[in-house]
């Protein structure tokens, strides 16, 4: 059984019966808290490995130090504080070929956070956009 508080029936998925439900309707655990963690999970391909490796861990690991990247077999689980962005004009010049948003749309597996694309850039954020943050650039896109 795996001891990572993050992988499959970890926390209080390893929990049954009483032990699950005591935890489960706990009164702490039925609010909610307040995150600004996001989460990006990409499936495994040659690009998005160059994108992980080159980019989020290599060329912008200063622009974010938070951020948190973990090898899960098919896929890449990425947890940052604030946001998570990928330029694809930038993953385009790295691969030296086309690739645009919607490529890198068709391998997102899942996230948490609030995803927009604007341009050729996909963002996860903890902020409400359009709520406390105005779109910047939205007529440029």
């Amino acid at each position: 059984m795996s001891k990572s508080s993050n992988a499959y029936n970890a926390g209080i998925m390893q929990k049954t019966g009483k032990a699950f439900a005591d935890e489960y309707f706990a009164e702490d655990n039925q609010v909610v808290h307040e995150s600004h963690e996001v989460v990006l999970v990409l499936k495994k391909s040659d690009e998005l490995n160059t994108v992980v490796e080159e980019i989020l861990q290599g060329s912008h690991k200063a622009d974010n130090p938070t951020l948190v990247v973990e090898d899960r077999a098919g896929f890449w689980w990425l947890k940052a504080t604030g946001k998570i962005e990928i330029d694809c004009i930038e993953v385009s010049e790295l691969l030296g070929k086309h690739y645009s948003v919607y490529d890198l749309l068709v391998d997102v597996s899942s996230t948490i956070g609030r995803a927009y694309t604007l341009g050729e850039t996909f963002t996860i954020t903890s902020e409400l956009m359009g709520l406390d943050v105005k779109l910047k650039d939205l007529a440029a896109a």
